[in-house]
């Protein structure tokens, strides 16, 4: 985990640039091509880019005194954009809102930050420079 107390910008605009594109991709007005025809292959990508933003949340906030509160911040803030998110798809005629991409995108980050705050080495892997995952030299 992070032992940082203090806010950093450094690791906010990486939320910032997914919520920004995921905005852009709910209420783009043309049609995507189609993905890959697997059963329920929208709620994967739901689970997993919503986790993401879990795990890129949880690392923008300052460790707090009391250890739920950071997870929790983190959890809230990726539950109220997927229904933001839902919301958007809903006015886009090429999209439609489902209660369970919600449910998807809920599950996702819970998984994400779970995974992030008790797999120690999940975690040094995220933290390390790519030349020094290359070099097989992990952080401390």
């Amino acid at each position: 985990m992070s032992t940082d107390s203090t806010f950093s910008v450094r690791k906010l605009w990486p939320v910032i640039a997914l919520v920004l594109v995921l905005a852009w991709t709910s209420s783009y007005q043309q049609g995507w091509p189609k993905g890959p025809d697997i059963p329920y292959f929208d709620k994967i990508a739901h689970f997993f880019v919503f986790g993401l933003m879990g795990t890129l949340c949880y690392r923008c906030i300052p460790r707090m005194p009391w250890s739920r509160t950071r997870w929790l911040a983190a959890l809230a803030f990726v539950l109220a954009y997927g229904v933001i998110d839902e919301w958007i798809q809903s006015h886009n005629p090429n999209r439609s809102s489902d209660a369970l991409d919600w449910l998807a995108d809920a599950s996702g980050a819970f998984t994400a930050i779970a995974v992030y705050r008790f797999w120690t080495l999940y975690r040094r892997v995220l933290e390390s420079r790519f030349g020094d995952l290359v070099r097989g030299r992990l952080t401390d």
